[in-house]
């Protein structure tokens, strides 16, 4: 009796013995991927080849990952409803020709969904670059979800053409609506599933975007879970130097910190601005690097007990846009990664 007594608290007590640790890892989450070209004769800094995007999509399909609809990941969060260890989500930003001629082939062999951010004035505008209309609507018919990118893929963030924030905000609107009208006219999908032009945004734009009805997607990395900002969900961009299937597999395999930024909005004139971040989590923190420029960080512990730190730079920024990522060890090999994003809007894009 003492024996199958044991044998049944024994499950128990491994259990509870575990740390918060692993049952942080375990809560529902999942990768966002994006990509743009999937091309050799593109521009190098946004795009991966044919073979890198094969590379990437053997690897998930060699190592247990569950490739899921990104609707169903978002309910899954929202509800509390159990995902996959190792769940990604597919997207691809501008509806390139590309991804119909080099992703699209063998995503409908495998069967695996994906989501399309369309800028619709842009389509149809320059046919050996973007999908047309109907090659976007025979991907949407085999797995593909056809979602917002605006109409003209502008600087959402230049208010320079408007008398006041009223008028900008009323272009916005035209915007995303005049592109979600254009998205369901011709493919019948209407998701309010949208991305930030150059994944670039304020704190104005991410209440006006969620006022819309919109669940909003930028471009700086890190896993997502329940506590994650829907109004600017991380996605983990591929392209160049971080196509490598090195840098693929750290990314994908990553965990979701919970954390939150000091910094009101990503707005700087800084080129090394400090940030506060303060996390809720049982984290290796002792281990925990942050990088700038893929120079580390310097990382000050300003309250241990509250999880509160500060991070400052050696380094500087000259770009537009400029990012903080900051990882600590996880349980299995993996890693939880975060980003802060940083966007100065008086430098124009290179």
């Amino acid at each position: 009796m003492l024996t199958l007594l044991l044998r049944r608290l024994l499950p128990l007590l491994l259990f509870e013995a575990s740390t918060s640790f692993a049952a942080e890892a375990l809560a529902p989450q999942a990768v966002i991927l994006q990509y743009h070209h999937i091309a050799t004769a593109t521009p190098r800094s946004t795009s991966v080849t044919p073979a890198e995007f094969r590379a990437h999509m053997d690897y998930l399909r060699d190592n247990g990952f569950s490739v899921l609809p990104l609707q169903d990941v978002l309910q899954a969060l929202r509800e509390g409803t159990a995902l996959p260890d190792k769940s990604a989500v597919l997207t691809f930003d501008d509806g390139y020709r590309s991804v119909y001629e080099a992703a699209y082939p063998l995503l409908k062999e495998r069967q695996w969904p994906f989501t399309i951010f369309v800028p619709t004035a842009l389509i149809g505008d320059k046919p050996g670059l973007y999908a047309s209309w109907e090659q976007l609507r025979e991907m949407g018919q085999n797995g593909a979800t056809l979602a917002n990118h605006t109409q003209h893929h502008g600087y959402l963030l230049d208010r320079s053409a408007y008398a006041d924030d009223a008028a900008w905000l009323d272009a916005i609107d035209a915007e995303l609506a005049g592109a979600e009208a254009r998205i369901a006219a011709e493919t019948g999908q209407s998701h309010h599933l949208f991305a930030y032009p150059y994944g670039e945004y304020d704190p104005a734009l991410q209440q006006h975007v969620t006022a819309l009805g919109y669940t909003a997607f930028a471009q700086n990395s890190g896993a997502i879970n329940a506590n994650a900002d829907f109004s600017a969900l991380p996605r983990f961009p591929f392209s160049g130097v971080y196509a490598t299937l090195r840098s693929f597999s750290d990314k994908v395999k990553s965990l979701a910190f919970n954390v939150k930024s000091e910094a009101a909005t990503p707005i700087t004139t800084a080129q090394a601005p400090e940030v506060v971040l303060d996390f809720d989590g049982d984290y290796r923190f002792d281990a925990m690097t942050c990088y700038h420029n893929n120079e580390r960080m310097q990382i000050i512990a300003e309250d241990k007990a509250a999880q509160r730190y500060r991070l400052r730079s050696p380094t500087k920024s000259t770009t537009r846009r400029f990012h903080y990522n900051c990882t600590a060890p996880g349980p299995n090999g993996r890693y939880y990664w975060y980003s802060t994003l940083w966007i100065n809007p008086a430098i124009a894009d290179q």
